[in-house]
């Protein structure tokens, strides 16, 4: 400090108003970045709640549609935030590289390269400086690596610390670059006065974009996971009215339950292709009844797709195909007489209820097809493998349904291709990938209820293609999970052989479990009136039908061990 002689006042060094410069000066910047920063975080935010921004971001695969809407949406956001910037002479303090990390680390590499290479075009068409140049470059890099790091990251349990780690590694690597290739050349500001702010800055806005997304991810998949337990405590209570048949008794029943379980809803339908079977509604006023009758028929006429139909008391409604697996057999309908459209909620509950209706209506086809079999045991057998393995699936889809909704979702879909196999008829001969593909959906949702309890390998020659009776393997996977594995405490592993021998295939199925006693084992093939599980009785009488007496059943077994299954398939000129 230096004094005036003459009037006695200390003066401040240059130090001092330096050091009161810069403290303002990284006031003013982090005040602007943040600002900017919060203000493109709430419209973020308001885009995530929106149904096209679900209907785009949230896909398991995206199609080229989905692609360009992704790439106009962070690059619009990127080029906006480029206008927010603190301006020096030759480059821009801003934080547009926030978008291009969290469009690479949500949708990979491709849509993140393309991102920022729209950034950068702008950005070096705004400022036409060797800094900006090199600052397009590396938006091209940050781009193309926070898109390979997208399934790395995707892995990971904790998610946020990753992305303000990587993102903050990206600002850091950027600042130095600068520092590098525009050295000496002189900014306004100077790189060291705003790069703490920058590399902060764009850490923790890439995390809180990233949040944003991780948690509609989340309210989507609770949204789905209610809206499948919903579904599936309807048609739970809809297996018993099914039985008898897809008729006008048991849609209105259904609808019944539908709206007691959904209270949204204020109008739930089930119609045939050309009649309405089934109708409950919230209002029980006759006039209002036959005006609302009148709508659906109307409606239904045009097969739900009126051209400019005027309704009476329908404001918003939603109509589902219900299937018996092969053709369309009715429609599921469900409306508002005030809400002028359908939420998001209620299309995903209508749709799995639409989906579970149809599998269960295929589900009786399929009993109702067995009745008809000539073969009273094949009959028998049929009966003995659907009840029960259907309400265990269904119990341990139910809780799925709370704790991993995707999960679920794919043990439904493991559901309805098991039973579909199951209308093939035992009589006739499919290709054996078709009984690989069955006996997987089988597996699959047993292991969703054992756990790391059981375990499956294939171990199938490639050249074995040949033709085997349908439902012939499916019952021995069963044996093996039910009487091997299951008593296990640990579990254990099947092993399915398939080998392509010079006269015939070799087909066997192992189970480490816990063996047959020898005294049992050798009444296991025996048919005895009273036998309660006829199983493997069928199957070594069916290919003995087919095959000859050389070809049935063996059974090989160490009590403690485990218990091998094979048998035999000649080679034919069909085959």
């Amino acid at each position: 400090m230096e004094q005036d002689d003459k009037i006695g006042i200390k003066m401040p060094d240059s130090a001092l108003i330096r050091s009161k410069i810069m403290l303002t000066f990284l006031y003013q910047t982090m005040s602007h970045l943040w600002f900017g920063l919060a203000v493109f975080l709430i419209i973020f935010f308001i885009c995530s709640r929106t149904a096209f921004f679900h209907a785009t971001l949230f896909q398991q695969h995206y199609s080229w549609k989905n692609r360009l809407h992704i790439i106009a949406f962070f690059s619009l956001l990127g080029i906006l935030n480029t206008y927010w910037s603190l301006w020096g002479e030759s480059w821009l303090i801003n934080t547009s590289s926030i978008f291009i990390i969290v469009a690479g680390l949500v949708s990979g590499p491709l849509i993140g390269f393309a991102v920022a290479l729209l950034i950068a075009g702008h950005y070096i068409l705004l400022i036409h400086t060797k800094a900006a140049l090199v600052s397009g470059c590396f938006f091209l890099i940050e781009g193309l690596l926070s898109g390979f790091l997208s399934a790395w990251l995707k892995h990971k349990k904790e998610m946020l610390p990753h992305a303000i780690g990587i993102s903050f590694i990206f600002a850091a690597s950027h600042i130095i670059l600068l520092a590098l290739f525009c050295y000496p050349y002189k900014f306004t500001p100077a790189i060291e006065d705003c790069a703490l702010q920058v590399m902060i800055t764009t850490a923790l806005g890439t995390g809180c974009f990233i949040g944003l997304i991780k948690d509609s991810y989340k309210q989507k998949d609770i949204l789905e996971g209610l809206a499948a337990k919903i579904a599936l405590n309807i048609t739970n209570s809809s297996i018993s009215v099914l039985q008898n048949g897809f008729d006008q008794k048991a849609a209105q029943k259904i609808t019944e339950s539908i709206l007691q379980n959904v209270k949204s809803f204020d109008v739930v339908c089930i119609t045939s292709n050309s009649q309405l079977l089934g109708c409950t509604a919230c209002e029980q006023e006759q006039p209002f009844l036959t005006y609302l009758q009148e709508d659906i028929e109307a409606l239904l006429a045009e097969k739900f797709c009126p051209a400019n139909e005027k309704l009476t008391v329908l404001t918003s409604y939603l109509a589902l195909p219900v299937t018996n697996g092969t053709a369309t057999i009715g429609y599921l309908f469900v409306g508002h007489i005030v809400a002028e459209a359908m939420s998001a909620f209620e299309t995903r509950l209508a749709e799995g209820i639409a989906a579970m209706l149809s599998t269960h209506i295929e589900i009786n086809q399929i009993k109702e097809r067995t009745k008809l079999l000539a073969d009273a045991e094949i009959k028998a057998l049929q009966a003995q493998i659907n009840p029960h393995f259907l309400f265990n699936a269904l119990n341990t889809i139910s809780y799925y349904c709370g704790v991993q909704p995707q999960t679920a979702k794919k043990l439904i879909n493991y559901l309805a291709d098991y039973y579909r196999q199951n209308l093939a008829d035992p009589n006739t001969l499919i290709s054996l990938r078709q009984e690989l593909q069955h006996i997987n959906a089988y597996i699959n949702i047993e292991m969703a209820r054992f756990g790391d309890r059981l375990k499956i390998n294939y171990a199938i020659d490639d050249t074995a293609f040949f033709k085997v009776p349908a439902l012939i393997l499916q019952p021995i996977i069963e044996n093996s999970v039910k009487h091997g594995l299951h008593p296990k405490l640990d579990g254990g592993t099947i092993t399915i052989t398939v080998k392509n021998c010079s006269d015939y295939f070799f087909i066997a199925v192992h189970d480490d479990g816990i063996g047959i006693p020898a005294a049992k084992l050798d009444s296991l093939l025996q048919d005895a009136p009273d036998r309660k599980s006829i199983g493997l009785v069928n199957i070594n009488k069916r290919l003995l039908a087919i095959y000859g007496p050389d070809n049935g059943l063996r059974i090989t077994s160490t009590y403690g061990t485990g218990t091998t299954v094979s048998f035999t398939v000649p080679k034919q000129e069909e085959d």
